[in-house]
């Protein structure tokens, strides 16, 4: 469990003083201005990040206090008393926090008693400020005045501090998946139906330091519960996409996978900021059921225990240097075996022998030339003795050129 933390960091402020007008604010313990946030089981997200600004400003009367946060898209918090600011950052990124003071002398009163909307800084000269102030008057309409006011009644802090924020929150998914296809544009090939290439979804996971993250992968097999049983691997990367190969074919329910993005504690160089912060538990994760379905076979008969009982799915006829459809002959390995096909001729003459993880025959003999229409037979091997995988057959060859 992710210990809730409140994190401040000190900001040292110069300011130019205005007759009795200043603002002045700071955070408390000094420096400590990194924070993470993450969630909880139930999506709740901690507030370990929420930052409270002391307001040390010096106002001589009434003052109108316009605080921003920083955070892009947030709104202004407009106080009219000397109130601490409180705000829970919930966004990636380096965050500036910013006081405006006017005193409300400057202020006529039929705006400083309206419900004031924002307070926008124009522009400055020695002797004036120009703002404006956004309010909603009596029947609810949004106003808008354009205020010149005297310099010694306005003040900001001129120096501020960042706040770093990381998250490894994503607003959705935090991972893809997808079945391996080693096809090309020239030369389509079998699906590795046993192996996945898994990415983190940058369209949901888009921290503002990519490169301060780990992606630590689980893979365990599953009961009918969906629940993880067993755990069958386990690795971390730096990358976002990983082809991971399962071992064998889990149609129902599938494997469970988990991936737990988390902060690199290498890119730190003070240990004091991730032991403060609690940043070795900066974390959040995911999983999806993976059902991994061997291809190989036809949809009728692949989860069928029996091996007997399954029906090899590979084609019995190819059109090589037609339109570009049906060139080329090949069928769906698991992804894993190194598998040997050879082709014979009719009058049984080897024409083509492949070893690889992919089989496929474009047509052609093992010195590169073309093949004559006709009838071939063909058998296939696994060197794992997969018998599941180890088929033979006729094939029908229709050249087009």
């Amino acid at each position: 469990m992710i210990k809730h933390i409140i994190c401040w960091a000190h900001i040292f402020l110069f300011v130019s003083v205005y007759g009795q007008n200043t603002a002045d604010f700071q955070m408390f313990d000094s420096q400590k201005n990194i924070m993470c946030y993450t969630e909880r089981s139930n999506g709740i997200p901690k507030k370990n990040t929420t930052v409270t600004f002391k307001n040390n400003s010096n106002c001589d009367g009434e003052c109108l206090y316009v605080w921003e946060s920083g955070e892009p898209n947030s709104e202004q918090k407009i106080l009219k008393n000397k109130d601490d600011f409180e705000y829970t950052y919930t966004q990636d990124g380096r965050h500036t926090a910013t006081l405006q003071l006017i005193n409300k002398t400057s202020i006529p009163d039929t705006i400083y008693n309206k419900n004031i909307i924002s307070v926008i800084k124009n522009s400055e000269t020695a002797d004036s400020i120009d703002i404006q102030i956004t309010y909603s008057g009596g029947d609810n309409v949004e106003k808008i005045a354009q205020l010149r006011i005297d310099a010694d009644n306005y003040d900001t802090p001129e120096n501020t501090k960042e706040i770093v924020v990381y998250s490894p929150l994503v607003s959705g998914n935090n991972f893809t998946y997808e079945i391996d296809d080693p096809s090309t544009m020239e030369q389509p090939a079998p699906l590795q139906s046993f192996s996945y290439n898994l990415q983190v979804d940058r369209d949901n996971f888009k921290p503002h330091k990519l490169d301060y993250w780990t992606y630590y992968w689980e893979i365990y097999n599953s009961d009918e519960n969906n629940e993880p049983i067993k755990q069958i691997h386990a690795f971390n990367t730096d990358s976002l996409n990983y082809l991971f190969t399962f071992p064998l074919e889990n149609y129902e329910p599938g494997y469970y996978v988990k991936l737990k993005i988390a902060l690199d504690s290498s890119k730190f160089e003070d240990d004091e900021i991730l032991n403060y912060h609690n940043l070795w538990e900066c974390v959040a994760s995911q999983h999806v059921i993976i059902p991994v379905t061997d291809y190989f076979f036809t949809e009728e008969t692949r989860t069928e225990n029996d091996i007997e009982e399954r029906n090899a799915k590979i084609p019995n006829i190819f059109t090589p240097g037609g339109n570009d459809e049906n060139e080329v002959f090949y069928f769906n390995t698991n992804g894993i075996d190194l598998f040997t096909v050879y082709v014979y001729n009719s009058w049984g003459d080897l024409v083509y022998t492949k070893e690889a993880q992919t089989i496929t025959w474009a047509g052609k003999d093992n010195a590169g030339r073309n093949c004559p229409s006709g009838t071939y037979y063909y058998v296939i091997f696994s060197d794992k003795k997969d018998e599941r995988h180890e088929t033979g057959g006729y094939i029908h060859l229709f050249r087009q050129e």
